[in-house]
């Protein structure tokens, strides 16, 4: 009704419900629920389009969304924001996982970087413990002998040796466990540097993925936008081509009755003229005169017109009964225009006839006629 106010018709709404995208985190369907409105913007008195501007446009998307209780999008004249199209959209969305994705990558980037200056923290320190090691053992052979080295310390277990002893294989124990720590490390940057490596390709992978899902999406929608636009075409062209056969038809049989009408015209024009052969010489005058009257320039009759119709008059049982046989022989040569002249100035003849026929009886006294 609303609409309405403006002289646009609404032909058909239709209510989709099973179109959306999915969510950049969860891969889950976000529906998106809209409308299709196609109204008749033709003013079929005119035959122009109706015309209407940006703020009536934005009043109809407000209207339209409270009769349809959908959610009214906020005025890109508050947000500053231009409006996307569906399309448009989705490849945002698609844009918006691949930099978190990359997002992602520099993390993983950074982590490997600290990784790799945890092992290198790691090697440094093993070298300090192996030159420890190298030179306590350099003491002890220095101190005694090999032979001696093994056979002291297995009978007597203590003194300087065992001490020396002791403290290498200590170093010996913290060695080995910071070799266990950095081939730990250098399997997890192994590790990390693998899954670093997988990132572009996994990135890539997903968004071929995102872009082909898209793009099919992309395609059905198309399809479905062409196929109604479409339809709505040849809705249209249907209906043109049936006003149009309507138009034709009501144009031939216009011109079938209109050269009917001439006929019938014709003929009655033909049968009236040989009546009024067969007529009285004074009825066939005064018609005469009143026709060439109805078709001048004058405003009045002159004295022949006069003379010529009051004869006819003057002898006639009833005048009012003779001036409405005039009108009636003259109607058919006469336009509405013509007929209203000379009717009018023959009532004025007729109402006032004895003093007429005083004055033609002058001038044929005179003898001398205008």
């Amino acid at each position: 009704r609303w609409l309405e106010g403006y002289g646009i018709t609404v032909i058909s709404i239709d209510l989709h419900h099973d179109e959306g995208h999915p969510d950049p985190e969860t891969d889950d369907l976000l529906p998106n629920h809209h409308a299709h409105i196609i109204v008749d913007w033709l003013n079929h008195e005119t035959g122009k389009t109706v015309k209407i501007d940006n703020e009536v446009c934005k009043q109809m998307q407000t209207v339209l969304a409270e009769s349809l209780g959908m959610e009214r999008g906020t005025p890109k004249e508050d947000t500053g924001i231009e409006g996307l199209s569906a399309i448009e959209y989705k490849e945002k969305m698609a844009s918006a996982h691949v930099k978190k994705l990359k997002q992602e990558q520099q993390e993983l980037e950074s982590r490997k970087s600290e990784l790799l200056k945890e092992q290198t923290a790691k090697e440094t320190e093993i070298a300090e413990l192996e030159v420890q090691r190298i030179e306590k053992q350099k003491a002890l052979d220095a101190e005694s002998g090999s032979a001696l080295k093994s056979g002291l310390a297995n009978i007597f277990g203590k003194g300087k040796y065992a001490e020396i002893e002791r403290e290498n294989t200590r170093l010996q124990s913290e060695i080995e466990t910071a070799n266990s720590e950095r081939d730990k490390a250098q399997e997890q940057v192994a590790e990390m540097q693998a899954q670093v490596a997988q990132l572009p390709i996994l990135a890539e992978q997903k968004a071929h993925t995102i872009i082909e899902k898209k793009e099919a999406q992309h395609e059905v929608e198309k399809q479905k936008i062409i196929k109604q636009h479409t339809d709505e075409l040849n809705a249209v062209q249907t209906k043109y081509s049936e006003l149009s056969k309507a138009y034709r038809n009501l144009e031939s049989t216009s011109n079938t009755r209109i050269e009917r009408l001439e006929f019938e015209k014709a003929d009655l024009l033909a049968r009236i003229k040989a009546m009024l052969e067969m007529l009285d010489r004074r009825l066939r005058e005064a018609i005469t005169s009143l026709i060439e009257f109805s078709r001048s320039v004058f405003k009045e009759f002159t004295m022949s017109h006069r003379e010529k119709i009051a004869d006819y008059l003057a002898d006639a049982p009833n005048v009012q009964d003779a001036a409405h046989t005039l009108k009636v022989f003259v109607r058919p040569h006469l336009d509405n225009r013509q007929f209203e002249k000379g009717s009018k100035e023959l009532d004025r003849l007729t109402s006032n006839l004895p003093s007429v026929l005083e004055e033609v009886n002058r001038s044929q006294s005179r003898g001398f006629r205008l």
